[in-house]
């Protein structure tokens, strides 16, 4: 599992959700590394491995980078739509510093992860987790996906057999990958620094 590359609105402290936006020249360099581990771990045992992508642009340029740095430009992939980020409602687009300002019961919340769920207009936890146990119950055989922050949180807290507040407490670093196996997760960091 990756997830996406820095982008300009993660510098900028801002909820994407199912908006976009461009990768910095930091997340750039992180496909680049998610790439360079595929090809050493998970090519190297799975060259036709199934590759599934978010619908969104930041998780498609990211996989782009990452294939080629893997030498595995043209590898297929499918778009799975139920890989796609928490739908954030109002608060898409919009700094989180702003948020907490004007909504003072949000900061009440006790971390990012149970903020983003909870966002006027947008999707609930159990709607997430329906659309993600679904999605894993049709993944056979080993399998690369490319998501985001808050879904990758879930779909490995899946794997795991987490509650809902163990998710929360995951790290969901960029740049890296986290190879999911027998209810394990492994962190794939490669020998590659910023």
């Amino acid at each position: 599992m990756l997830r996406h590359g820095e982008t300009v609105w993660n510098r900028e402290g801002r909820f994407q959700g199912h908006l976009d936006a461009p990768l910095t020249a930091r997340g750039r360099a992180q496909a680049m590394r998610q790439g360079l581990i595929l090809r050493d771990t998970v090519f190297a045992s799975y060259p036709d491995c199934a590759v599934l992508l978010s619908p969104l642009g930041r998780t498609r340029k990211t996989w782009d980078i990452a294939a080629e740095a893997a030498g595995r430009a043209g590898h297929p992939f499918r778009i799975e739509p139920r890989l796609a980020e928490v739908q954030m409602g109002d608060w898409q687009g919009r700094l989180r510093d702003e948020v907490l300002t004007e909504d003072p019961t949000t900061g009440a919340q006790p971390n990012l992860f149970e903020i983003s769920l909870n966002t006027p207009g947008g999707e609930s936890y159990a709607a997430l987790k329906t659309r993600l146990e679904a999605c894993l119950g049709d993944i056979a055989g080993p399998t690369i996906c490319v998501t985001h922050g808050i879904t990758s949180l879930i779909l490995r807290g899946l794997v795991r057999g987490l509650s809902r507040e163990d998710m929360a407490g995951q790290g969901h670093d960029q740049g890296i990958v986290y190879e999911l196996a027998d209810g394990q997760e492994y962190r794939l960091e490669g020998a590659a620094s910023d």
